[in-house]
Formats: C-alpha cells, sequence, structure tokens
C-alpha cells in the first residue's frame, strides 16, 4: 500500500457527529470488572463503533492509549500517520496501530471514509502484533465474506448498545476472538464457509478429509491438485510442517477420536470406517501417534464403559 512522508494536517480534533454513526465506549469501572475477568480478560473491547461517510474526522494523540487500534475501511479512504510515516487507507483494507504508539488519523476531504473502528488489548493480543502497524488490504470477490465480518461488528456493538450487563460485556468480548480471526486467518475464514481456496496445500487437505476412508498416496493428491510430487511435497511441509502421508495419518486419527467419542461404535467398526481392514493394524497406528491403544482411549473418556 502507499506510504509517504507527513504531510500537513490540522492539529484539532473534529467533533465525532455523523449521520448513521455507532459507538459505545466502556467506562474505566467497566473496564476493571473486564480485567478481572479472567473468561475475557485475555483479550477485551475497550471501544468499538461505526462512522459511515465521516468527513472531518480527525484524531491525534501524542502518547498514544493503553489498547490497540483496529480501523476497517469500507469506503471512501483515509490516511492513517504512525511515528514519520502515513499510511493510506482504502475500501476493504485494515490497519491496527499498537498501544500506546504516537499517532494520528484522519477521513479524506474528497472522499470521506467509512469506519468500523475497535479499541481491543489483553495479553493475548501480543501474539497478533505481526499484523499491526501496516495496511491489509482483503481481496473483495464472491468469496470475500465481508457482510459476514460486518455482521461481526454490528452484533458486538448490538449487544453492547442493549446494556452493559454481565451478559452483555462477556458475549461482546467472546465474539471479539470471532472477529478478529476473520481479520488475521482470512483463507481459513473463507474456507470453513464452503468457499473454493486457491492455495494448493488447503486443496489437498480438503480432498483427504473427503478420503479419509481410503489410503491415498502422495501421487494421487498431488494429482489432484495439479503438481508434481516433489513440489507438492516441498510446499505441503513448508506450509503445515509435516508431510502430506503423516498429515493424512494424522486427520484419520482425529476421526477416530471423534467416532470412539461420540459414538457407541466398536474399535472394529471405527477400523473399517477409516478404511483400515485390519484392526490390530489400525490399533498400531492409533497407539503410536496417540500414545495409548483404542481401547484405553475409549476407557480414558468413559471409565464406565
Amino acid at each position: 500500500m502507499k506510504e509517504h512522508k507527513i504531510s500537513t494536517k490540522p492539529e484539532l480534533g473534529k467533533k465525532d457527529s455523523f449521520y448513521g454513526d455507532r459507538s459505545i465506549v466502556l467506562s474505566k469501572k467497566q473496564l476493571e470488572s473486564i480485567k478481572s475477568n479472567p473468561l475475557i480478560n485475555g483479550l477485551y473491547i475497550s471501544d468499538i463503533g461505526f462512522y459511515p461517510n465521516a468527513k472531518n474526522h480527525f484524531r491525534r494523540r501524542k502518547k498514544g492509549i493503553n489498547e490497540h487500534i483496529l480501523i476497517y475501511c469500507i469506503d471512501g479512504s483515509g490516511s492513517i500517520q504512525v511515528s514519520d510515516t502515513i499510511f493510506e487507507l482504502k475500501p476493504n483494507s485494515f490497519f491496527i496501530i499498537r498501544a500506546h504508539e504516537i499517532h494520528k488519523y484522519w477521513s479524506s476531504d474528497d472522499f470521506p471514509w467509512s469506519i468500523y473502528w475497535l479499541h481491543f488489548g489483553g495479553k493475548k493480543s501480543r501474539y497478533f502484533e505481526i499484523f499491526f502497524d501496516k495496511v491489509i488490504q482483503i481481496e473483495q470477490s464472491n468469496r470475500s465474506r465481508i457482510d459476514d465480518r460486518l455482521s461481526l461488528f454490528n452484533e458486538i456493538l448490538t449487544a453492547l448498545e442493549s446494556g452493559f450487563s454481565a451478559e452483555n460485556i462477556n458475549y461482546a468480548n467472546m465474539c471479539l476472538n470471532s472477529l478478529l480471526a476473520s481479520f488475521f486467518y482470512i483463507e481459513t475464514y473463507r474456507l470453513v464457509k464452503g468457499y473454493h481456496n486457491p492455495n494448493k496445500v488447503d486443496q489437498a487437505i480438503i480432498y483427504m478429509q473427503k478420503n479419509l476412508n481410503k489410503f491415498l498416496t502422495i501421487k494421487e493428491i498431488a494429482s489432484h491438485v495439479e503438481l508434481s510430487e516433489s513440489h507438492f511435497s516441498k510446499i505441503f511441509r513448508n506450509k503445515t510442517g509435516s508431510s502430506p502421508l503423516d498429515y493424512f495419518i494424522n486427520l484419520k486419527l482425529q476421526e477416530a477420536i471423534r467416532l470412539l467419542t461420540n459414538q457407541s461404535l466398536k474399535i472394529k467398526e471405527v477400523a473399517f470406517k477409516l478404511g483400515y481392514s485390519d484392526p490390530y493394524y489400525f490399533t498400531r497406528i492409533f497407539s503410536k501417534h496417540i500414545g495409548s491403544s483404542p481401547g484405553t482411549f475409549v476407557k480414558t473418556i468413559n471409565p464406565q464403559s
């Protein structure tokens, strides 16, 4: 995205009054309660809002604030200055200003931005620092799930607008995890909705998941995603840290655990469902990867069985 040296902008803030705007600012007392609540204090919201067509919107903070600031532009444009660099925000892009960072931001005079924004903090927030201080553009297509993300924003706003009961605050902050995941893990966010994913590794994993009752070879999987065996194995390991066949075995064993846990199936029946004609071989594979035999595992999760 576009970066350039700072330009002259007014140093005074503008009154935030935009037709159709929504915003919630939690009080100091409410934040103290959130920070003492182990259910939500790892990742929490302090402020959240929506400013449509926010002409003259301007903020300057000489010391930053205690929480990180996420600004998600859905229309128009604006600029964010961090240190001596200005970043331009355009439709369907976002930027996160880290806590305590000196900054200012403003809406374009010609094309005022419409933005969803939130301030968030908590010990878990530091694990997302790789996404801070840079413009991230989200590809717009029929699989982008933009409306779903906006629905999450509005759901949090509605929960807090309904009153600051403990239930509403807990619900809103627990929804924050899903909202941030929609920004930080975009391909997975789209994949779980069933959209086609052009990533070859993800395509291969979906293919594996659909064929857990078979014994696939690397050649078969690579052929499905139209790659050579060597190139496919390399990119698969680079992304997952595992070989394709080890990954496939682990998917089978995840399904085995699900079947043993949630269904009253015999070990032999689970083995057959996963393509193992020899239950004893299945038991050896299960024991090697899980650390206990299927029979011992079943007794562990259901002592009365």
